[in-house]
């Protein structure tokens, strides 16, 4: 049989082919040798011995049963990794570098919130928070164009539907695929987007409140 003939000649890898492949390690030669006794090498023997132990089930005190794992901190020396994260660990007491610890900000709102975008507009700048004016406006019962005259301070960029949704279905940072499900990702229609700052916050009528833990 091919794996009396892989484990004699001792080719551990053919072994482990035939082995995932559904060859019985059980079997027996015609002359009533078990592939074990067939081992030339103690890597084939230990590892024969190993599987079979496994398929027959290994009891509760067996040492092999459990297998152990180590973190970085055991496998590398101190001297070669390079850091130790535990060497000062931040207490309840510290700050950062400019003072200030850390700040829990929460934004409260009597309706829900709009679906706010992380887009990339402009080359020169990173992805930043954008809504739709369209929702905007809507929330607000005003025209875009009354907005625009009576908030010229906010930004309102202009990006093509199917940039728009290739960014947006992209981004990590969006989780409700719904949302775009009213737009077409090869559409050429032009969408306005503001950005969603804390004016424009305060505007939608939400306020923000910080938490020092």
């Amino acid at each position: 049989r091919p794996i009396h003939d892989a484990v004699e000649n001792d080719h551990l890898e053919i072994v482990r082919l035939l082995l995932s492949y559904g060859a019985d390690p059980t079997l027996a030669t015609y002359s009533g040798r078990t592939i074990v006794k067939m081992t030339h090498s103690e890597l084939m023997e230990t590892f024969l011995t190993e599987y079979l132990t496994d398929l027959q089930g290994r009891s509760v005190d067996d040492p092999g049963l459990y297998w152990d794992f180590y973190g970085s901190s055991v496998c590398d020396p101190k001297d070669e990794s390079g850091f130790d994260i535990l060497a000062n660990p931040p207490g309840p007491g510290d700050e950062d570098e400019d003072g200030f610890s850390d700040v829990f900000e929460f934004e409260f709102s009597d309706e829900p919130p709009l679906p706010c975008y992380n887009i990339q507009v402009c080359l020169s700048q990173g992805p930043r928070n954008w809504l739709l004016l369209s929702d905007v406006v809507k929330r607000l019962k005003m025209s875009s164009r009354i907005f625009r005259c009576n908030f010229p301070n906010l930004e309102v960029v202009t990006i093509t539907e199917a940039e728009f949704y290739k960014q947006t279905s992209l981004s990590q940072l969006f989780s409700c695929a719904t949302d775009l499900e009213a737009f077409n990702p090869e559409s050429k229609e032009l969408l306005d987007l503001v950005e969603f700052t804390s004016e424009l916050k305060t505007l939608l009528g939400s306020s923000l409140d910080w938490l020092h833990p």
